[in-house]
């Protein structure tokens, strides 16, 4: 099923990222590329699950039997929240025009380390999906661009302009796992945007809060607000090639990753840091790493740095990111939750597939050539 665009036609979008914190679910409805987030929920991964994720994301613990095991599970769990979805918000599959799926990311490397080739995985059986509700799916996002020369990441920025280049000129942040940004200049074109991930952005405080707390996240950021900052493990861990790099640049759980979390606790347990000053370290990171990339690569940006993603949940963390320079608004402002943003993007990538439109940015991925992304699976029942 292709759509026309004069079409008036609703999607469910979905996302789990890379903080493992569970399933997004949105609806949108588009018409004439123009986007409304109707309605959105987010159901947490059981425990089990999330386990399983974090263990084949490792090349100690993968296994290819579980990874496809894991992939046919984690379609059955979209397939539940769906279903959870359509309940809560009294919603029927019947109204609904498509299902895009953004998938769970186990392993992303768009370069060649090691005699590897660039790929990247998103793991969510799209096939079972696409059966028990016959509808049209569409997945694997990020292949083709990486398949380009591409970093296939990140893929939001498009969304960013779409929505938000009236406000230009803007920098649109999203502090998921990982934390990147999209700039919208002042001219407004959309060959001059520029995106990319700054780094860590809930992972890494929420792997320590589970290595010390044997708690899932800082909720409230109530353990960083008991804790004094190291400027010292703070300066160290701020001493990172990853920043200084140009973008097109993309990063993920490869590098902020167990060995990581292994690296920070012995430079703590050396500076004799308590448990909370490290979560409060690690949460002013976040921000910090974003203040200062976006000095180093936008000196006179002026506009606002509007937030989303769960790290805007976190009080610390949007205290640090306030500045003179410019103005801090979440993206709630703008009557579209914080929460829902990559659900919602996803829901309009779909969209942009099915009408044949580009949606890559060339000079943000890197990609050879602009590409409209995702695989699609057609209704497979026939009737």
């Amino acid at each position: 099923m292709l759509i026309n665009l004069k079409d008036k036609v609703k999607s469910i979008g979905l996302m789990s990222g890379t903080s493992l914190d569970g399933i997004d679910v949105c609806l949108a409805s588009h018409e004439n590329n123009k986007h409304e987030l109707i309605s959105f929920r987010s159901y947490p991964y059981s425990e089990s699950l999330k386990q399983k994720i974090l263990k084949q994301s490792k090349n100690e613990t993968s296994c290819v039997q579980q990874i496809c095991s894991l992939n046919k599970e984690l379609g059955m769990a979209y397939v539940d929240a769906i279903n959870q979805f359509l309940k809560d918000t009294n919603t029927s599959i019947d109204d609904v025009a498509f299902i895009s799926n953004h998938g769970q990311t186990i392993w992303h490397n768009p370069e060649s380390i090691d005699g590897t080739f660039p790929s990247t995985l998103q793991l969510g059986d799209a096939s079972y999906i696409s059966y028990i509700f016959n509808k049209t799916v569409i997945y694997d996002f990020r292949s083709l661009d990486v398949s380009a020369g591409g970093s296939g990441a990140p893929l939001v920025p498009v969304i960013d302009y779409l929505l938000f280049k009236e406000k230009a000129p803007a920098i649109l942040l999203n502090i998921g796992g990982i934390s990147n940004i999209t700039y919208i200049p002042k001219s407004k074109e959309i060959g001059d945007v520029v995106a990319f991930d700054t780094g860590p952005g809930n992972m890494l405080i929420d792997g320590l809060m589970n290595r010390l707390y044997s708690m899932p996240f800082d909720k409230d950021a109530k353990v960083a607000l008991k804790g004094i900052v190291s400027n010292e493990l703070l300066s160290d861990l701020l001493n990172d090639a990853y920043y200084e790099l140009p973008y097109p640049k993309s990063t993920g759980r490869e590098k902020y990753n167990e060995a990581y979390l292994d690296m920070i606790l012995e430079k703590s347990k050396k500076l004799n840091l308590r448990n909370e000053d490290i979560i409060k370290t690690i949460t002013v990171l976040t921000a910090e790493v974003i203040k200062y990339q976006i000095d180093k690569f936008f000196k006179d940006f002026d506009g606002e740095l509007i937030a989303a993603g769960g790290g805007c949940n976190n009080p610390v963390i949007m205290e640090y990111l306030q500045s003179d320079k410019y103005t801090l608004k979440k993206i709630d402002d703008y009557n579209i939750s914080a929460d829902a943003k990559e659900a919602f993007a996803f829901a309009i990538l779909g969209y942009l597939r099915l009408t044949n439109q580009p949606s890559n940015l060339r000079k943000v991925t890197g990609s050879m050539s602009d590409l409209s992304l995702g695989s699609i699976i057609l209704p497979p029942v026939i009737k």
